[in-house]
């Protein structure tokens, strides 16, 4: 992430013939280094300009880059809902029509509840959009997003139920995660698993 017109000095910003030089500069060292810019937001201060952008090294057209995310927390805490809205692109219904999208056993549609290790991508294009879009059936086709992402996402999905506790230590062991995202519910704190 590159802040183009932000310094240490009391004024900010730049004027427009300053950014439009700035982004060419940053455009052209990108390009030598082989890799993409794209600006993201452009806003106007007080004292002119200012801009946000991404700057990411190029992948090559049959590869990608994949950042592995370890979904944990205590039950109830809205992990399976939050992946079923981001990979699917729909909002949940209130009921748990998105968090049904991830789930692989009978018992867990029944209960509502994860019991065992799943997984799902977000995929993004060059540009840093997403590309996710699930076919006819709600389903998601990870070749095609495979084939059309430079950077993937994948989103471990763990139980938070105390019950599943072994099943969970293996999906944090098993698939190396690079981060960790812990959920807490906001109606209920700190507790149970998530301590």
């Amino acid at each position: 992430m590159m802040e183009l017109g932000t310094g240490s000095g009391s004024s900010n910003g730049l004027t427009p013939e300053e950014m439009e030089s700035s982004l060419a500069s940053l455009h052209s060292v990108a390009a030598a280094c082989d890799a993409d810019m794209v600006v993201l937001r452009q806003k106007t201060v007080e004292g002119g300009q200012l801009a946000d952008c991404l700057v990411r090294r190029k992948v090559d057209e049959d590869d990608f880059l994949e950042v592995r995310v370890a979904v944990v927390g205590n039950v109830d805490a809205g992990k399976s809902t939050l992946l079923g809205v981001l990979t699917h692109g729909e909002l949940d219904n209130g009921r748990g029509h998105a968090r049904q999208k991830l789930f692989r056993h009978k018992h867990e549609i029944e209960s509502g509840r994860t019991s065992s290790v799943g997984c799902d991508i977000l995929g993004f294009d060059k540009d840093g959009k997403v590309v996710n879009a699930p076919d006819g059936h709600g389903s998601l086709d990870w070749a095609h997003i495979c084939k059309v992402s430079s950077k993937v996402v994948t989103f471990i999905d763990l139980a938070g139920h105390e019950k599943y506790l072994k099943t969970t230590i293996f999906g944090m062991t098993g698939h190396a995660p690079d981060f960790c995202m812990l959920m807490i519910g906001a109606n209920v704190g700190i507790i149970g698993m998530t301590k």
